[in-house]
């Protein structure tokens, strides 16, 4: 016999639903065909994820193709140093746009992370510095970042507390990629969770509970 679901259980699949798996690359079998691999020579060994001409003169960019607006993205760096995550991103004529978050940083020196604005390869100062994070180049660090309106923060190794954000409204869609400078940081098990708008989080909502209702009149 059928039980109707329960409103409680309407919620429970609900909010399942409000973060899909979007991509993820291991690199263990080499670098996805999705990422663009835009400017640099970016590679996959050893299951990580590297330029082999890092540069910050142009800055390289590899990015997926996906439109977001609101996202949760992971990614291990290891061995951190300098190179970044660019968030609501895009790459045109040559030049990249969106909010980055650079990792260490300061001329490979740095031991923290800081923000950039990128509009048209025009760079913004550091925002929101912290520093005292990482050991610079010996340092393995599992970074998530959470991107929601005009909110960006950043979590180190899975602390509920961000370590910096950002609030700017210059993007509101764009790509998610990454930016790097030093020959020993590199990237692992990069991963994408895209958010759905509330609208469409409300349309799941009633069609299951239509879906409940239809099946209790026929009980």
């Amino acid at each position: 016999m059928f039980r109707p679901l329960s409103l409680a259980s309407l919620m429970l699949i609900v909010g399942s639903s409000a973060h899909a798996a979007l991509f993820f690359d291991d690199f263990n079998s080499g670098a996805s065909d999705q990422w663009g691999n835009q400017r640099g020579s970016w590679f996959a060994s050893g299951g990580a994820y590297d330029s082999a001409l890092p540069s910050n003169a142009p800055v390289t960019y590899s990015d997926v193709p996906f439109e977001l607006t609101d996202f949760t993205l992971d990614v291990d760096v290891n061995n951190l140093q300098d190179g970044g995550i660019f968030l609501r991103s895009s790459y045109n004529g040559g030049s990249e746009s969106g909010v980055l978050l650079v990792t260490g940083g300061n001329g490979q020196a740095g031991t923290g992370l800081y923000w950039h604005v990128v509009q048209n390869g025009s760079y913004s100062g550091k925002l929101n510095e912290v520093g005292g994070l990482f050991t610079s180049g010996v340092s393995d660090v599992h970074l998530t970042v959470k991107v929601t309106g005009s909110l960006f923060e950043a979590f180190v190794n899975g602390s509920s507390t961000a370590a910096t954000t950002l609030s700017d409204t210059t993007f509101t869609s764009g790509r998610a990629g990454l930016y790097d400078f030093s020959a020993n940081q590199t990237f692992d098990n990069f991963q994408i969770d895209a958010v759905p708008e509330p609208a469409t989080l409300a349309a799941v909502g009633l069609g299951l509970a239509g879906l409940s209702r239809r099946r209790r009149s026929r009980g």
